[in-house]
């Protein structure tokens, strides 16, 4: 009991000391802004020993403060590095299967999983694509797809000529 109240009269002065250094300092500003004559010597030490106590105070508060907080969670932190618990969220039927589960559920057992396609005379493998996303990992995927080759080059490039010559022969006929 007298431990427990001992650390909160600790505790409280950590507290009150940077308010009481604080309110000494504005008090000895105040004390030395009001002086207008020299003759009262008393007041005017009295004015900056308030002032330089109260900036004492108020600067030896912080630093306590700041140094009893980080000494804490230091020994916080070596208590709790045993028991480490990781909260988990159970996922509602609502929400769309994970990545894991769709790979599983959508594959087709009636294609290859990989082809082998000759490419301007070289064999290129080529792997399924990723798994369709369905909203219930239940359905079966649509797996009726083709793969085709690109065009080569050259016959892009006679499409996009043929195109610029209809929209040229276009521009002619308007500006007529």
């Amino acid at each position: 009991m007298i431990m427990n109240v001992k650390k909160q009269l600790w505790s409280l002065a950590r507290v009150v000391l940077p308010g009481v250094g604080f309110t000494l300092t504005c008090i000895g500003a105040y004390l030395v802004s009001q002086q207008t004559e020299y003759g009262n010597a008393w007041r005017v030490t009295l004015a900056y020993v308030m002032f330089v106590f109260g900036f004492l105070a108020m600067l030896i508060g912080v630093f306590w403060t700041i140094c009893h907080s980080m000494k804490s969670k230091m020994y916080q932190r070596g208590r709790h590095q045993e028991h480490i618990h990781v909260y988990t969220i159970e996922r509602p039927s609502s929400f769309p299967p994970s990545y894991e589960e769709s790979q599983g559920t959508q594959e087709c057992s009636d294609t290859a999983a990989e082809f082998v396609v000759v490419v301007e005379g070289v064999d290129v493998v080529v792997s399924l694509a990723p798994p369709l996303y369905s909203q219930d990992s239940l359905e079966a995927p649509d797996c009726t797809w083709s793969w085709e080759q690109p065009p080569r080059y050259s016959q892009v490039e006679r499409l996009q000529q043929a195109e610029v010559d209809a929209e040229e022969r276009r521009e002619a006929l308007s500006g007529h």
